[in-house]
């Protein structure tokens, strides 16, 4: 059972239908104030989840304990619904609590209430001890010593920095093909008395 009988009241023209509160107590959504300080539900997907689990559960109890003149289909109840907020929330107060349904024949009222909500914890981390450089433990949880590998140390390269190297290599090995080609041409001018023609690939 998710609610107490429908009551009505004269005065406001409308049922008033409390949750138990073990359903209450699942029913907790957090809320925010926005920049004119009203309350607003965070997440709408669970309010509309939440929402739709409260008129599932209000048709059936209608169904079983006849509070219907006709049993109103769920689509028919979903379109009906508004939500409000019986006061405010406090600065502190983070989230809402489903306390009562107002229903009139045009509109079922959620009337929530804001409180505190205490998120979950997350689990705890924690790290393995480590083992002793050097050694392992079988499968019976003794140490078992590993030797030194007796083979040669192998020097780890730096694949960016070898092709930064051979890239600065290559710069000066064309820095130096241009200074002696220059030189060439020089010596071609002192001997001839003129400058050798220009190469189409000189640039290369």
């Amino acid at each position: 059972m998710s609610f107490i009988a429908p009551v009505w009241d004269p005065a406001n023209g409308h049922y008033i239908i409390k949750l138990v509160p073990a359903f209450t107590d699942k029913m907790r959504v957090f809320v925010k104030k926005d920049t004119n300080g009203n309350t607003v539900f965070r997440d709408n997907d669970t309010l509309e989840n939440y929402t739709d689990a409260v008129i599932h559960n209000l048709i059936d109890e209608g169904a079983s304990g006849n509070w219907f003149s006709k049993l109103p289909s769920h689509d028919q109840l979903m379109k009906r619904v508004r939500h409000t907020f019986k006061n405010l929330a406090q600065d502190n107060e983070n989230g809402a609590i489903l306390e009562t349904l107002f229903l009139t024949p045009k509109a079922v009222t959620l009337v929530w209430s804001p409180t505190v909500i205490v998120p979950p914890a997350g689990p705890q981390i924690s790290f393995e001890d480590s083992e002793p450089e050097g050694s392992e433990v079988s499968s019976e949880g003794d140490e078992v010593e590993i030797q030194e590998s007796a083979l040669p140390p192998v020097e780890l390269v730096d694949d960016a920095q070898e092709t930064q190297e051979q890239y600065l290599l290559t710069r000066l090995r064309a820095a130096r093909a241009r200074v002696e080609a220059e030189q060439i041409r020089m010596q071609y001018f002192e001997a001839t008395g003129r400058m050798p023609p220009d190469s189409e690939d000189e640039d290369e």
